[in-house]
């Protein structure tokens, strides 16, 4: 098994503060920064209220690029277990992902998954994705890469949180075709992306890291014409499927 830990923020050091592609434009915003578990977050933009009133009458945006993001790799059988071996048992179908273990679960295709948490339950999870994948190896190769800096990521919340994708997006969310916990992988902001449904009015989207300021203007642009804005981490709270 190969593991590229050099491209995770943590390896430089505990003394580097690691820095999403969308801090230049969120300070820009009006953005109060805070420094957690060794990255510069967005924590608020102003007023909790303000921030509250988009997320419950409108739709809001919010940087996530932080989240720990692992992509594993093996023959669908060692995928499989491996996975099993870390949730408890959680079984991965095509365009569903799953909420287990602290993290979301996405299969991307049988033999390639994308795992996506909070920082610190990313670090735990780390060595025992590493344990599972030798355990249920076989012989066979597999692979464990840390993409957090690979991957830019956002959340939209909100009543608008469908017609904001849609403003830039060619992924069919609604419900019928995408329901809660629906994972997609298509265009977004005409560049490759995926795009998670987190909850019934929250999603979760991914873009590559290099294209993280462009997404945020996109997004921007298009939620200021639904009366939307941009909101810190701490008025997201924690995901959950529902």
């Amino acid at each position: 098994m190969s593991a590229l830990g050099f491209l995770t923020p943590e390896a430089s050091g505990d003394a580097v503060i690691a820095r999403s592609p969308m801090e230049q434009l969120s300070r820009a915003a009006g953005a109060r920064f805070e420094v957690r578990d060794g990255w510069n977050i967005a924590v608020a933009f102003g007023e909790s209220e303000l921030e509250r009133r988009r997320m419950e009458a409108a739709v809001a945006f919010a940087d996530r690029s932080h989240l720990a993001k692992f992509e594993l790799q093996a023959q669908p059988r060692v995928l499989a277990a491996a996975i099993a071996a870390v949730t408890g048992g959680a079984e991965l179908e095509p365009g569903i992902a799953v909420r287990a273990a602290d993290a979301w679960w996405c299969p991307v295709t049988p033999s390639r998954a994308l795992v996506l948490a909070e920082v610190a339950a990313g670090r735990e999870l780390r060595g025992a994705l590493d344990a599972a994948l030798g355990e249920a190896a076989g012989g066979t190769t597999t692979t464990l890469v840390d993409v957090t800096s690979g991957l830019a990521a956002m959340t939209l919340i909100g009543p608008g949180a469908r017609e904001l994708l849609a403003r830039f997006c060619a992924v069919d969310v609604r419900p019928a075709v995408t329901p809660v916990a629906g994972f997609r992988p298509g265009s977004v902001a005409r560049t490759p992306g995926y795009v998670l449904v987190e909850a019934e009015q929250r999603l979760l989207i991914l873009v590559g890291w290099a294209l993280g300021e462009y997404l945020y203007e996109v997004v921007s642009d298009a939620a200021l014409q639904l009366g939307g804005g941009p909101v810190g981490a701490d008025a997201l709270g924690v995901p959950q499927v529902a």
